[in-house]
Protein backbone atom coordinates (compact mmCIF):
# COMPACT_ATOMS: atom_id res chain seq x y z
CA UNK A 1 0.00 0.00 0.00
CA UNK A 2 1.41 3.73 -0.51
CA UNK A 3 0.59 6.69 0.96
CA UNK A 4 1.58 10.58 -0.06
CA UNK A 5 1.98 13.01 2.65
CA UNK A 6 -0.25 15.38 2.11
CA UNK A 7 0.38 18.21 4.98
CA UNK A 8 3.28 18.34 8.08
CA UNK A 9 4.46 20.13 10.27
CA UNK A 10 7.30 19.73 13.76
CA UNK A 11 4.81 17.21 15.25
CA UNK A 12 2.93 15.87 13.13
CA UNK A 13 2.09 14.12 9.25
CA UNK A 14 -1.21 13.90 7.17
CA UNK A 15 -0.91 11.05 5.03
CA UNK A 16 -3.21 10.31 2.04
CA UNK A 17 -3.88 6.99 0.67
CA UNK A 18 -4.48 5.34 -2.70
CA UNK A 19 -8.20 4.16 -1.47
CA UNK A 20 -9.32 8.02 -0.42
CA UNK A 21 -8.39 7.84 3.23
CA UNK A 22 -6.35 9.83 5.32
CA UNK A 23 -4.18 9.32 8.58
CA UNK A 24 -2.67 11.87 11.06
CA UNK A 25 0.39 9.91 12.42
CA UNK A 26 3.28 11.85 14.69
CA UNK A 27 6.43 12.43 12.31
CA UNK A 28 8.42 10.52 15.29
CA UNK A 29 6.52 7.36 14.03
CA UNK A 30 7.37 7.76 10.49
CA UNK A 31 11.40 7.21 11.35
CA UNK A 32 11.65 9.36 8.26
CA UNK A 33 14.83 11.84 9.29
CA UNK A 34 14.34 15.24 9.36
CA UNK A 35 13.93 15.59 5.30
CA UNK A 36 10.30 13.95 4.33
CA UNK A 37 8.79 17.35 2.30
CA UNK A 38 4.94 17.09 1.00
CA UNK A 39 4.54 15.23 -1.48
CA UNK A 40 6.84 12.53 -0.60
CA UNK A 41 5.37 9.18 -2.02
CA UNK A 42 5.68 6.48 1.11
CA UNK A 43 5.55 2.50 0.99
CA UNK A 44 3.03 1.52 3.88
CA UNK A 45 3.88 -2.14 5.53
CA UNK A 46 1.27 -3.81 7.75
CA UNK A 47 2.95 -5.83 10.98
CA UNK A 48 0.26 -7.02 13.00
CA UNK A 49 -1.18 -3.32 14.87
CA UNK A 50 2.05 -2.36 13.75
CA UNK A 51 2.57 0.13 10.49
CA UNK A 52 5.80 0.21 8.75
CA UNK A 53 6.68 3.42 6.59
CA UNK A 54 9.75 3.73 3.84
CA UNK A 55 10.26 6.40 1.25
CA UNK A 56 8.73 4.47 -1.57
CA UNK A 57 12.43 4.53 -4.10
CA UNK A 58 10.34 3.71 -7.61
CA UNK A 59 7.42 6.06 -6.80
CA UNK A 60 8.46 9.00 -9.17
CA UNK A 61 6.06 11.85 -10.02
CA UNK A 62 5.42 11.90 -13.62
CA UNK A 63 2.56 12.40 -15.56
CA UNK A 64 0.62 10.43 -18.64
CA UNK A 65 2.92 12.19 -21.29
CA UNK A 66 5.69 11.12 -19.27
CA UNK A 67 7.17 14.82 -17.99
CA UNK A 68 8.66 14.64 -14.68
CA UNK A 69 6.68 16.61 -11.79
CA UNK A 70 9.54 18.87 -10.03
CA UNK A 71 9.45 22.07 -7.45
CA UNK A 72 9.76 25.42 -9.99
CA UNK A 73 12.21 27.16 -7.97
CA UNK A 74 14.75 24.27 -6.82
CA UNK A 75 14.71 23.33 -10.88
CA UNK A 76 15.10 26.70 -12.12
CA UNK A 77 18.03 27.52 -9.56
CA UNK A 78 19.76 23.90 -10.57
CA UNK A 79 19.32 24.29 -14.12
CA UNK A 80 20.75 28.23 -13.65
CA UNK A 81 23.74 27.21 -11.43
CA UNK A 82 24.53 23.79 -11.83
CA UNK A 83 22.85 23.23 -14.96
CA UNK A 84 26.47 22.78 -16.85
CA UNK A 85 27.26 19.74 -14.74
CA UNK A 86 23.46 18.16 -15.51
CA UNK A 87 21.88 18.44 -12.00
CA UNK A 88 18.68 19.91 -13.29
CA UNK A 89 18.43 17.33 -15.48
CA UNK A 90 19.57 14.33 -11.97
CA UNK A 91 16.65 16.49 -9.83
CA UNK A 92 13.67 15.88 -12.67
CA UNK A 93 14.71 12.07 -12.68
CA UNK A 94 16.07 11.64 -16.28
CA UNK A 95 19.15 10.05 -15.15
CA UNK A 96 20.68 9.55 -18.69
CA UNK A 97 20.62 12.81 -19.78
CA UNK A 98 22.14 14.05 -16.76
CA UNK A 99 24.87 11.47 -17.61
CA UNK A 100 25.39 13.04 -20.63
CA UNK A 101 25.61 16.76 -19.75
CA UNK A 102 28.06 15.42 -17.06
CA UNK A 103 30.08 13.99 -19.83
CA UNK A 104 30.12 16.68 -22.15
CA UNK A 105 30.42 19.45 -19.55
CA UNK A 106 33.99 20.59 -20.65
CA UNK A 107 32.32 21.85 -23.76
CA UNK A 108 30.56 24.19 -22.33
CA UNK A 109 27.43 23.46 -24.87
CA UNK A 110 25.44 21.86 -21.73
CA UNK A 111 25.97 25.13 -20.21
CA UNK A 112 24.42 27.23 -22.62
CA UNK A 113 21.36 24.48 -22.76
CA UNK A 114 20.87 24.96 -19.43
CA UNK A 115 20.37 28.02 -19.06
CA UNK A 116 17.71 27.96 -21.97
CA UNK A 117 16.14 24.80 -19.47
CA UNK A 118 16.35 27.31 -16.56
CA UNK A 119 14.95 30.24 -18.39
CA UNK A 120 12.19 28.53 -19.88
CA UNK A 121 10.76 26.69 -16.83
CA UNK A 122 10.94 30.04 -15.49
CA UNK A 123 8.22 30.97 -17.50
CA UNK A 124 6.06 27.88 -16.76
CA UNK A 125 3.26 28.71 -14.67
CA UNK A 126 3.62 26.79 -11.78
CA UNK A 127 0.58 24.30 -9.90
CA UNK A 128 -0.86 25.40 -6.17
CA UNK A 129 2.17 23.33 -4.83
CA UNK A 130 5.21 25.38 -6.84
CA UNK A 131 5.14 22.31 -9.01
CA UNK A 132 5.79 21.95 -12.63
CA UNK A 133 6.70 19.69 -15.55
CA UNK A 134 9.76 19.23 -17.21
Amino acid sequence: MTAKIIKSDDVNVTLGYDDGSFEEVPRAALNLGEFAPDGTVLEVYQNGDQKVYAISKTAVAVDASGKHKVNKLAYVLCALLFGGLGVHKFYAGRIVMGIVYLLFFWTVIPAIIALIEGIVAATKTADADGNILV
